[in-house]
């Protein structure tokens, strides 16, 4: 959750495994096709993690906002589980 840009986010982490990014990124539209969304691929070379990570505009801490945004997060973090680890 961001505060500051008023936006969510679910991602996979990737710490210090630019092969593995590598290898993931290679075959991203296989990937996104199981998840039925296309996350954004941040390699950052200048770091030693990368991310594959999927954003949604929204406050949290509107409470109009508040329900919808984590049923988002719970639904999208839940189709990382269950796609993500086949292809790792």
């Amino acid at each position: 959750m961001n505060s500051q840009r008023d936006r969510v986010g679910v991602e996979l982490y990737i710490d210090d495994d630019k092969k593995l990014f590598s290898r993931l990124e290679s075959i991203s539209g296989e990937i996104e096709a199981e998840l039925g969304f296309s996350p954004e691929w941040w390699e950052m070379p200048d770091r030693k993690a990368s991310r594959i990570i999927v954003l949604r505009g929204g406050d949290f801490r509107d409470p109009a906002q508040a329900d919808d945004l984590i049923a988002w997060m719970v639904e999208t973090a839940d189709t990382f589980v269950r796609v993500l680890p086949r292809f790792l």
